[in-house]
């Protein structure tokens, strides 16, 4: 009876000798990624006969930008890899191709860096070119002192559009995004060419409009989807103090409804949408702004008979001009910048025998680049600064002949206009000084902030 109570005893439950549970593990949430990267990416781009291999790896860049950069948070960067396969062919309409883009956003220490692979589909569709009815000129300030609103206007679709915008920065470091918008579902075909930021002013102007005229001639471009509520940041470049950004920009709406195209100056790493309604940033004083008749100016013509005197034109002066649409609006496109200018000059040799003459370029208003597309063949010509001048192309004229010859050329932000364009029997000057030398360019522009080229 004894070892039953006993046995009974041991065989009950000790709960007070059981060890305190462990104290709860306080659950860390994992830190937010970087940014979202797509798995895969449609482009539809554009180019007759074929968009070049070169323009689609700087269209699929782009592309991704687009995509990736909304959902980045605040320190986050990206990066590219190469693209698979490489080098890409050129497509032609109708064609399509795919490749493989390894994608890198870095974040900050409360965010994940995200690493991943996005397969990129090309599809070359066919959109018939479509020259621009008006130009959008935003050079106006043409210094940021101040973030906000710098231009706005709409593209009608009925009118293609011309947005070329030249700015620097003073101060502390800003952004600079050129957005659209749409109050309907819209597709947009864009043509576009940017440079900067740099210091070198004379540079970057020379970029954009040596590259536009590439691009324009080729009619590549990219056409994107302009969704209502969803403003789609086109461009987006940090610019520090005394950099200058410019670009050019064709614009036409191939369905839906006008679309909407700002610039805006915002804080460094903050966002443009803030900034959409405006205010307007104050002008400068200097009038560079506007909106300016496209479809009535830049056709020049000439005329050159062998044995008689040079034949010469000029543009980028003060007269004649692009009109201002607006009549109300004091802004001025002095230079012609954004403007495409078509120069034809007929030619004749009514002699007996053959005849050399060449086409040149001289300098009226100080330093200047220049590119000129001469019968479809990109020229370009270092930097000048004498007024004498310089050879850009030759023509063997038969006897009894007649023709013609075409050049396409823009003028280039940070250059100094006019400019004289023309043909002649008296051999130019063959070539362009080098950089350095005094009849040519120094390397870089004077000391900020000196403006000096408007």
């Amino acid at each position: 009876m004894l070892v039953s109570v006993l046995l009974a005893f041991v065989s009950r439950p000790a709960y007070a000798q059981q060890p305190p549970p462990p104290p709860a593990v306080e659950s860390v949430a994992a830190p937010a990624p970087a940014g979202v990267i797509p798995s895969a990416l449609s482009v539809d781009v554009t180019g007759s006969p074929a968009a070049d291999g070169l323009f689609l790896d700087a269209q699929i860049r782009d592309a991704l930008d687009r995509r990736i950069r909304p959902t980045l948070r605040p320190g986050a960067s990206i990066r590219y890899g190469p693209v698979v396969p490489w080098p890409l062919l050129p497509l032609a309409p109708g064609q399509r191709a795919a490749v493989n883009v390894t994608v890198s956003v870095a974040g900050d220490d409360p965010s994940a860096a995200v690493t991943a692979t996005t397969t990129v589909t090309l599809n070359s569709v066919p959109v018939a070119p479509a020259s621009p009815a008006v130009l959008f000129l935003s050079d106006d300030p043409e210094y940021f002192q101040s973030e906000g609103l710098v231009f706005h206007n709409t593209v009608a679709i009925e009118r293609p559009a011309r947005l070329y915008y030249y700015h620097s920065d003073v101060g502390v470091p800003r952004d600079l995004d050129v957005v659209l918008t749409a109050s309907v579902p819209s597709r947009v075909q864009m043509i576009a060419s940017s440079s900067g930021p740099d210091l070198d002013v004379m540079s970057v102007g020379h970029s954009v409009s040596r590259d536009f005229l590439r691009y324009q001639q080729a009619n590549e471009g990219v056409v994107v989807d302009v969704e209502p509520g969803r403003p789609l940041v086109v461009r987006h470049t940090l610019m520090l103090q005394g950099e200058v950004v410019a670009g050019s920009l064709d614009l036409h709406v191939v369905s839906g409804g006008g679309v909407g195209v700002s610039v805006i100056g915002s804080p460094a790493g903050g966002r443009p949408d803030q900034f959409l309604n405006g205010p307007r940033v104050a002008y400068d004083g200097h009038r560079r702004h506007g909106v300016f008749d496209l479809a009535s100016y830049g056709a020049i013509a000439g005329a050159f008979t062998v044995g008689g005197p040079p034949a010469a034109v000029q543009y980028g002066a003060r007269t004649p001009t692009p009109r201002n649409l607006d009549p109300n609006d004091d802004g001025h496109d002095y230079g012609d910048y954004g403007v495409l200018h078509r120069i034809t000059f007929a030619l004749a040799n009514p002699t007996d025998d053959p005849h050399r003459v060449y086409l040149y370029e001289k300098p009226l208003g100080g330093p200047v680049r220049s590119s000129f597309v001469v019968d479809g063949q990109l020229k370009e010509i270092g930097c000048v600064r004498v007024s004498q001048p310089y050879w850009i192309a030759t023509y063997q004229l038969p006897p009894h002949s007649t023709g013609a010859t075409t050049t396409l050329t823009m003028t280039d932000g940070g250059s100094f206009y006019p400019l004289e364009f023309g043909v002649t029997e008296a051999q130019p000057q063959p070539y362009t000084p080098p950089v350095g030398a005094p009849d040519g360019c120094s390397p870089n522009t004077p000391a900020f902030p000196t403006v000096g080229s408007r």
